[in-house]
This record gives structure tokens, C-alpha cells and sequence, in this order.
């Protein structure tokens, strides 16, 4: 297992819970969802500021379950 794959899951598991809540994202978040999962997924980390948008946008639709 690769080092990386800690944070990689971490982040792709958050991105999976927003994209099954994707009728609680605003249009803005979808498309910040969809590229941060394709940069992820290219192997490229993301920057502080992206991290704390995800958990931004994680907390807020994960909040009523």
C-alpha cells in the first residue's frame, strides 16, 4: 500500500458522502467535487485551501445525516 493512500482515502470517502448527498451541493460545489476527485484520482494532492473547502462542504451536507 502506498504511503499516499491514507490521505487519498480520507479525502475520496468525504467526496463520496457529498456526492450522495449532491441534491444538498450547490452548483459550485458539484464542479469543485468532481475536479478535486479527478485531481486526487491523477495521484496530485490537494492545497490547504482545497482541504478546508471540502470539509467545509462536507460538514454542511453531512449535518442532517
Amino acid at each position: 500500500m502506498k504511503q499516499t493512500a491514507n490521505w487519498t482515502d480520507e479525502y475520496l470517502r468525504q467526496i463520496d458522502d457529498c456526492e450522495r448527498r449532491e441534491s444538498r451541493l450547490t452548483d459550485w460545489e458539484r464542479n469543485f467535487i468532481d475536479s478535486l476527485r479527478r485531481q486526487i484520482e491523477d495521484g496530485r494532492a490537494p492545497t490547504v485551501k482545497q482541504i478546508e473547502s471540502l470539509d467545509k462542504t462536507w460538514e454542511r451536507v453531512t449535518a442532517r445525516g
